[in-house]
C-alpha cells in the first residue's frame, strides 16, 4: 500500500483539508487525517480525473500545419456517419499535456464546419493507440450558427444563412 497527503482533496462531495489518501493499486483503501505506515508518494492537491467534455483533440494536432487538421470534413455539410475516433492522431502532444493537467478523458467531436459533423467518441487521453483509447461513440455533432455558414468554398450544399442551415437540415430529417 502507498499514500499521498492531500493538504486539499476534492472528492466530488466537498473539499477536505490535510488527509492522506491511501491505495493498492488502481484501488482507493482508505482516506484518513491519520498517516499511515506506509511510503508517502506526493503532498499536493488531489482531484478526481477531469473530463473534457468538448475537445477536437488528437484532431487538429498542436502545431501541425491546419491542412492535415482532420476535425472538419469539407465533402459534404452533412456527415452523419463520421466517427471522431477515426481521425484522431495519438501522437498530438496535446495528451501528453493533458495528462499532466489531470484531464484523463475527452469527448472528441467533429469540428463545426459542417451542419452534421459525425458522431463524438469518449476517449482515454493516456491510451497509446486509438483502439486502447476508445471508450464509445458518444452523442452527434450539430452547429447551426456561424461555422457551417462560413465554409461556403467547401464541397457539397453548403449553407450562407441560418434560413439554409434550417432547410438543409429539414431536406435531411424530414
Amino acid at each position: 500500500m502507498k499514500a499521498v497527503k492531500a493538504n486539499l482533496l476534492y472528492d466530488g462531495k466537498g473539499v477536505q483539508k490535510n488527509v492522506y489518501v491511501s491505495f493498492d493499486g488502481d484501488s482507493i483503501m482508505e482516506v484518513s487525517r491519520n498517516k499511515p505506515d506506509c511510503e508517502i508518494l506526493e503532498e499536493g492537491i488531489v482531484t478526481p480525473a477531469f473530463i473534457d467534455p468538448h475537445s477536437h483533440i488528437g484532431l487538429d494536432r498542436a502545431g501541425e500545419p491546419g491542412l492535415e487538421s482532420e476535425a472538419n470534413d469539407k465533402l459534404d455539410s452533412m456527415i452523419p456517419l463520421a466517427r471522431a475516433i477515426d481521425g484522431v492522431y495519438m501522437d498530438d502532444h496535446a495528451f501528453t499535456e493533458s495528462v499532466e493537467n489531470n484531464v484523463l478523458y475527452s469527448v472528441v467531436l467533429p469540428g463545426s464546419g459542417n451542419i452534421l459533423g459525425g458522431m463524438g467518441s469518449l476517449i482515454r487521453n493516456f491510451s497509446k493507440n486509438t483502439k486502447d483509447a476508445f471508450v464509445k461513440d458518444i452523442g452527434v455533432k450539430m452547429a447551426l450558427g456561424y461555422n457551417p455558414r462560413s465554409t461556403t468554398e467547401w464541397k457539397g450544399t453548403r449553407p450562407t444563412t441560418r434560413m439554409g442551415v434550417a432547410a438543409i437540415i429539414r431536406e435531411n430529417f424530414t
